[in-house]
């Protein structure tokens, strides 16, 4: 049995007859259907005119020759699974999604402890994730989260041969990256800046000096692994969780620290010195997590965060941190839908450094290239791993285009990608953790935090009605706005947004 969604088309449909017919054509599908699938969710929102989406199961042979002739306004397609994993390295980018049931088993025979310390202390619930090499390039890994001493032990068999390890503090430290650990390993990671509210990604933005009224009266969804708690957050609207279609008003929460940072590099409110604000810390912000523990966000979910928040909670922009190589025609028909209320999709590119991915492939979009700076980071942390090898991919102003960073013909524009400090959950002893992370993921909530702090003064924008002449204008001004920073169009795009 396979996972299928089922939703119906709203895009271009502007009558309410139109929408009526629409999801009755869904209604009647799903009806003529049911004797061969099993319904696991069916998210039908009361109002007869809204999307309805259906997640089930069926045997792939079966539903694919029963989905023949189906009318063109639903849509039947295989579960697709998008991602919003933090970039590592670029020599590691073959172990992100391997299988590791295909490779030989890790077993016991040799054993590696890991010991985390940050300021002399240990830091408890550090991500370490060891790197496994084997005979003819077989690659694996493991991973755990360090205890309340700082320790974490691995076991595998002789077969493998540790490459790497790469610690990821749960906030207020630097992630490291160990070559060749053997043995027992204490790693020491340093302290991130506290010298907000501004640093380098701010500064090539023009969002420097900090201004706590940027973005003042514009709207901001984020559909992601959920917000919070974090007291630079606390503004935020926590507006639930989509999962497997099923809507949950109370199970926003972040569950994992994805969502929580891509939120504050959008609008964090600092309560104290040093912490760093979001570029448009006074937008009106709103979340919806997608994303189940331990695994991606499925189209049907994505679909109806963007439904929820272009229709029920009016936003002007929604941030999309995640791809996938695939795309969905029911997802693409949710972001016109959006587009047609007047609320633009701004996407991460994706990670994978080759094609851009799918939401971000959508020109209906706006897709987000990362950029680096050349310096940022002490010696062996992530950011200094950012570099491309290629010299064309090297920009003004010691910009790069990150090494992970997808890009093609469908860029719209970069955005500071790599070493971006922002919000993680409160967590393991920590009130107000900040994190750093590197990925499209984070370049993407740059620039929609760039492009509401742009709308939220522009002279026509907010007298619009909320159809697609709000959305356009809204991408027309972005793509004036950007800058040249010496890079090639399938790199830059339109180049770099500035507020100034």
């Amino acid at each position: 049995m396979s996972r299928y969604l089922m939703a119906n088309r709203r895009a271009g449909k502007f009558r309410e007859d139109e929408k009526l017919a629409s999801r009755r054509a869904l209604d009647a599908t799903l009806n003529q259907l049911s004797a061969g699938i099993d319904v696991i969710h069916d998210h039908q929102p009361e109002r007869e005119t809204a999307r309805r989406v259906v997640l089930f199961e069926a045997a792939p042979g079966e539903i694919e020759a029963r989905s023949q002739g189906l009318p063109h306004d639903v849509v039947v397609e295989p579960e697709i699974l998008h991602w919003n994993e933090p970039a590592y390295p670029a020599d590691f980018a073959g172990l992100q999604k391997t299988s590791q049931a295909a490779l030989a088993p890790l077993g016991t025979g040799a054993d590696l402890t890991v010991k985390v310390v940050g300021s002399g202390s240990p830091l408890k619930g550090a991500e370490v994730i060891l790197f496994l090499r084997g005979l003819g390039g077989m690659q694996n890994r493991q991973s755990a989260v360090t205890d309340a001493k700082g320790r974490v032990g691995f076991s595998f068999s002789e077969f493998w041969e540790p490459s790497a390890l790469l610690v990821i503090p749960a906030g207020d430290f630097w992630p490291l990256v160990v070559r060749g650990p053997a043995g027992t390993v204490t790693v020491e990671c340093p302290p991130l800046p506290r010298s907000g509210p501004t640093e380098w990604w701010h500064e090539i933005l023009g969002a420097a000096p900090h201004d706590a009224g940027r973005g003042q009266g514009i709207r901001v969804g984020v559909a992601d692994s959920g917000i919070g708690p974090h007291p630079c957050l606390a503004h935020a609207h926590n507006v639930g969780a989509f999962i497997d279609a099923d809507f949950d008003p109370d199970g926003g929460a972040d569950i994992d620290s994805h969502g929580s940072h891509v939120c504050g590099t959008i609008g964090a409110v600092p309560q104290e010195d040093g912490q760093f604000a979001g570029i448009a810390p006074a937008a009106e912000l709103f979340s919806v997590r997608v994303f189940p523990p331990d695994n991606g966000a499925n189209q049907g979910d994505i679909a109806n965060a963007i439904d929820a928040l272009s229709r029920d909670h009016e936003v002007d922009l929604i941030n999309l941190s995640l791809g996938s190589p695939t795309g969905s025609q029911i997802e693409l028909d949710t972001i016109i839908d959006a587009f047609e209320r007047g609320t633009l999709c701004i996407c991460a590119a994706a990670n994978s450094s080759g094609p851009v991915e799918f939401p971000a492939a959508f020109k209906e979009t706006v897709a987000v290239a990362a950029l680096g700076r050349l310096g940022w980071g002490p010696p062996g942390t992530m950011p200094t791993f950012r570099l491309p090898q290629e010299a064309e991919k090297f920009a003004a102003a010691g910009l790069f285009l990150a090494n992970f960073s997808c890009f093609g013909p469908e860029l719209d524009c970069g955005g500071p990608g790599a070493g971006i400090i922002s919000t993680v959950p409160a967590r393991h002893g920590l009130t107000a953790p900040y994190a750093s992370m590197g990925g499209t993921s984070m370049a993407s909530p740059a620039v929609c935090g760039a492009l509401a702090a742009i709308l939220s003064t522009h002279g026509v924008y907010k007298t619009l009605p909320r159809d697609s002449t709000r959305a356009s204008l809204a991408r027309s001004v972005l793509r004036q706005r950007c800058r040249d920073i010496d890079l090639a169009k399938e790199y830059q795009g339109f180049g770099l947004p500035s507020l100034r």
